[in-house]
């Protein structure tokens, strides 16, 4: 693993994923940038985190394939919950296959592809947050090593 980077983040995320070892390395990492960061297993767990009266959540980083609820399907609901979350979608699947599955969707997210960096991590989040909340480009990212 790459060495995590700091920052001044002050915004809070909600990291979702069926896998521990990725929560737990997003959480790390995003954490030591100075973000807030929640995480989660599975979709349904993660919209406890858009309750009315929770502290607002400012970004989701979703796995695109999950159990029960796909990536796409939170994302779809965050949108309806806040329009102003932003939300980057993360996958172990190639690019075009992440394509075959959201469909014409794809364009609305940004993307990343596991593996990557820490610092490809942060990068990525600082550029989804500083993006105008109606900039919802794919954003694709080359593959890096853990």
């Amino acid at each position: 693993m790459s060495e995590y980077p700091s920052g001044s983040g002050s915004e809070t995320i909600v990291v979702v994923d069926d896998q521990p070892v990725v929560l737990e390395f997003c959480r790390t990492a995003l954490e030591r940038a100075g973000y807030t960061v929640f995480t989660a297993s599975n979709g349904t767990q993660a919209l406890s985190f858009f309750e009315p009266n929770r502290s607002p959540v400012d970004l989701a980083l979703i796995d695109l394939v999950m159990p029960g609820m796909s990536g796409i399907e939170l994302a779809g609901h965050l949108g309806k919950l806040n329009p102003r979350t932003r939300v980057v979608l993360m996958s172990g699947y190639a690019p075009d296959e992440i394509k075959r599955v959201v469909g014409t969707d794809a364009a609305q997210y940004r993307s990343m592809w596991k593996p990557f960096e820490a610092s490809t991590l942060v990068q990525m989040i600082k550029n989804a947050l500083d993006a105008p909340p109606s900039e919802k480009v794919l954003d694709n990212v080359s593959r890096a090593a853990v």
